[in-house]
């Protein structure tokens, strides 16, 4: 790798859930109240990272990811310091150990996945240039609150507009409803995925329809006998029976299906794929970035998809009613093969569905990609 500095001191790679500005290490760690303060952790142009975590009463401390542990060393201040080189660019897992317990570190970039608050870094793909913060016009992210009958609790979603909302007030806009990944939340598109500075720079380029950008938290808990349950299979009830409402009564869209859409990645990929075929009546379009059957995991069984699928019989209707029709995977997808199968079934029926495949893993380099060429078809036949 040969990552340009344009690309190591853009914000966009920084900017995380706890803060916008890039972390530094608190004085009181560095040497009293006046003590110089430097950033816990540095990105090298050679894809090396820089890694400290304060912990002046442990006895070992590893960091990195699973393929490549490393061993930190103790500095005389009470840090331990290291460096990790990795092959690929991208969001990428950043793990800790400390005296054989994983930890989180404060002093490096805190996200959310998994289930669980985790940390990562941030090795710039320079070439996905559109998720970089330009000098462009932004939009606002908004986070919203509504009662869900169907979890009988106050959810909450984050709300993209696009620049122009805020004052050209005479103006209706589409929506689509973007979903995460399992063990993420509705942070997630906003903090890994940068799915708002993807969508300025296009708008700015005029290479994308203006739309609003609605993302829910699709791990959906649901209130039984007085205790939180995970149920994720009642987040499309959810969506569809309290958060479009919401939306379409607090928000300037346009309420038919043409100027609805969902999306998402992984686990959202396959609830995007499930919801728009048994209500193709409330939307018009797909964004499936990690496709969408069930794949076949230890401990999951097989799911039978025939009910869901029979809608693509009639492909005459479901060509009419979806477009686009959007799918897209990484090369090193451990789902590739189904990926694939859903191209030929989708041949053989006739269905028009756009594929593409990007370079990476299961991981946000691709579903960023993805996000950014379904964002240039979705809503341009209005």
């Amino acid at each position: 790798m040969n990552i340009p500095e344009s690309f190591l001191k853009n914000q966009t790679f920084d900017a995380r859930a706890g803060a916008f500005n890039r972390q530094l290490i608190p004085n009181m760690i560095n040497g009293g109240l006046h003590g110089d303060t430097n950033m816990g952790y540095k990105v090298y142009p050679d894809g090396k990272v820089w890694v400290a975590l304060y912990g002046p009463t442990a006895n070992e401390v590893t960091a990195g990811y699973p393929e490549n542990m490393v061993s930190l060393e103790k500095q005389e201040d009470g840090m331990w310091t290291g460096t990790i080189q990795y092959d690929e660019p991208g969001l990428k897992q950043l793990i800790f150990y400390v005296d054989g317990v994983r930890v989180v570190n404060p002093l490096a970039p805190v996200s959310y996945g998994w289930g669980y608050p985790i940390n990562y870094i941030e090795v710039p793909d320079t070439v996905q240039d559109y998720l970089l913060i330009k000098d462009v016009p932004h939009g606002t992210v908004s986070l919203e609150y509504y009662f869900s009958t169907v979890t009988g609790e106050w959810e909450n979603c984050y709300v993209y507009t696009p620049p122009k909302y805020r004052d050209d007030v005479d103006t209706k806009y589409p929506v689509l409803y973007l979903q995460h990944g399992g063990g993420e939340n509705e942070t997630c598109w906003v903090q890994m995925g940068k799915a708002n500075f993807i969508m300025d720079n296009l708008l700015a380029e005029g290479k994308a329809v203006p739309f609003i950008i609605v993302m829910n938290n699709a791990m959906v808990q649901v209130n039984r006998d007085g205790n939180p349950r995970l149920d994720t299979s009642q987040f499309a009830d959810m969506l569809i029976t309290d958060c479009v409402p919401f939306i379409e009564s607090h928000y300037r869209v346009v309420p038919d299906k043409w100027h609805r859409a969902v999306a998402g990645l992984s686990m959202g990929s396959l609830m995007s794929g499930a919801i728009i075929m048994a209500h193709y009546d409330l939307f018009g379009s797909a964004g499936l970035f990690t496709g969408w059957t069930w794949p076949v995991m230890p401990g999951r069984p097989q799911t039978d998809q025939s009910e869901q699928t029979k809608v693509l019989d009639d492909a005459e209707t479901f060509n009419r009613e979806v477009n686009p029709f959007f799918g897209a995977i990484g090369d090193h997808e451990v789902s590739l093969p189904l990926f694939e199968k859903e191209r030929e079934l989708c041949k053989e029926k006739g269905i028009n569905y756009i594929q593409k495949i990007y370079p990476g893993y299961h991981e946000w380099r691709v579903w960023r990609a993805a996000f950014h060429d379904y964002a240039q078809l979705v809503f341009k036949n209005l």
